[in-house]
């Protein structure tokens, strides 16, 4: 018997301690999260270049660092934009650190190559460190002065570009920098990245009518759906169609990539067209990349996105639709639904809803989805569209629900699903299509290698093409 309570007691012991570091994790999973959403705000503030940075650091310091820098990379050289450090040498340490030279790594400098892009890390400073990073003797003992613990700089790129770096470091308050730290500063590096390019891009707007076109299809290009990834076990097809011209951008889009324990895949629109729905589609994109890349888990992305669409104070709109893929297709496949058309499991002529609906993003505070799970037998597939599909008008009215119904029974695989539904998309609409449109279509791949189709991710491409477009399908599969 006092064996069993022992045994008792070191279980709750545990238990405490595993829920402890699990609430400890997730309050720093949200202020992280948040730290995110900041800066991703500023993307859209339509503020000066040097607001924008100061606003940048204010964010980071203290809450991820001591102090930081913002060093920009030009035909010039190297110029230091931003600095920040906090603490009760805050002001001294940052004035010195702000006439201190400016440098970024030789090898994220050199053109070429990975490498350049890969973060410097210091996990643990040591003297010899800042011997290396040192210009003089009396800049050495300035850096020693410091106490600096860790320090991480990581390299920012506008498409395609290094336009600069982002150093972060800390030293009086005891902290010190670890992998997870370093995975963070580089998903933080992306959002600082895009929001100093936007903060350029809408400056460029409001200079002349001729920006306005240029940024619009650098955002219509940038924002492009891009191909499907081959994912294991599964054989994957999308379509993308735009309604607009360059300058309309719409709000449309889809993605896929890799979380821990699989694979996730969500296809969404955004309310409204032109920059304004171009940069909420980038915010979406990219926080609910973020966050189900941080975390494994689609209503805590879900979750994260509606809190930043909410935090915009613009009444800005999103429906999303997420599955979660394990690479085994036996596995159910775990939906959830954010005020968007359920997805519909395809069974030879049967259609039916494999998900129920769920709220919109962004309109309620303290909304909560729920996980359904959806098991896709060998010859079944899971098909999501956007409501630019049902949508779509042509002399005989709306697309509508029962038409998509009707073209998806009997579909055989994914890339003829999706086959199937332009063509008779663009019949029905006679080549002009009201709302952009989007199609994911995915079903299991027992072979030992994935299926290849006359439309797979290596021959074809998802482009912005009117749907009265060639033959030539533009269409992304994966698998």
């Amino acid at each position: 018997m006092t064996i069993a309570l022992i045994a008792l007691a070191v279980a709750a012991g545990v238990l405490i301690a595993v829920t402890t570091i699990s609430a400890r994790r997730s309050k720093r999973a949200i202020r992280r999260f948040q730290i995110l959403d900041d800066v991703a705000a500023l993307a859209t503030a339509h503020t000066s270049s040097t607001e924008t940075l100061e606003a940048i650091t204010e964010v980071l310091v203290p809450e991820f660092a001591d102090f930081c820098m913002i060093d920009a990379l030009s035909e010039d050289g190297v110029r230091r934009m931003a600095v920040r450090a906090g603490g009760e040498r805050g002001a001294e340490v940052g004035g010195r650190l702000a006439e201190r030279t400016p440098s970024i790594p030789s090898y994220m400098a050199e053109a070429g190559g990975e490498r350049r892009l890969e973060p410097r890390f210091f996990e643990r400073m040591s003297d010899a460190d800042l011997e290396r990073l040192a210009h003089d003797a009396e800049d050495l003992e300035f850096l020693r002065s410091m106490g600096i613990r860790s320090a991480i700089t990581v390299a920012l790129t506008a498409r395609g570009r290094l336009t600069g770096t982002l150093t972060l470091g800390v030293a009086w308050s005891g902290r010190s920098y670890r992998h997870g730290d370093l995975r963070f500063a580089r998903v933080l590096a992306g959002r600082v990245a895009l929001a100093l390019d936007n903060v350029g891009l809408f400056s460029d707007l409001e200079r002349s009518e001729r920006a306005r076109a240029e940024i619009a299809e650098t955002l219509q290009r940038g924002l492009l759906p891009p191909p499907l990834p081959s994912i294991p076990g599964w054989a994957t097809a999308a379509l993308y169609r735009p309604a607009g011209a360059e300058n309309e951008v719409g709000g449309d889009f889809y993605d896929a990539f890799q979380v821990e324990g699989g694979w996730l895949i969500v296809i969404g629109d955004v309310t409204g067209r032109g920059a304004r729905a171009a940069s909420i589609t980038a915010q979406a994109r990219y926080t609910l990349r973020t966050a189900a890349g941080l975390t494994g888990d689609p209503l805590i992305a879900l979750d994260t996105l509606n809190r930043a669409l909410l935090a915009r104070g613009d009444g800005a709109l999103c429906t999303v639709a997420a599955l979660a893929l394990r690479e085994d297709p036996a596995e159910p496949v775990r939906i959830a639904v954010a005020g968007h058309p359920p997805p519909l499991l395809v069974d030879g002529d049967r259609v039916s809803e494999a998900a129920g609906p769920g709220p919109v993003l962004g309109a309620f505070g303290g909304a909560e989805w729920a996980i359904e799970h959806a098991r896709v037998a060998s010859g079944q597939q899971l098909v999501v569209v956007t409501d630019g599909v049902t949508e779509a008008s042509g002399p005989q009215g709306r697309f509508g629900e029962e038409r998509l119904r009707e073209t998806l029974a009997g579909a055989a695989h994914p890339a003829h699903t999706v086959q199937r539904l332009e063509g008779a998309l663009g019949s029905f609409a006679e080549g002009r299509l009201d709302d952009d449109a989007a199609v994911l279509a995915l079903s299991p791949d027992h072979s030992k290698d994935s299926v290849k189709t006359p439309a797979s991710t290596e021959e074809f491409a998802t482009l912005p093409m009117p749907i009265a477009a060639p033959p030539a399908p533009a269409v992304g599969a994966g698998g």
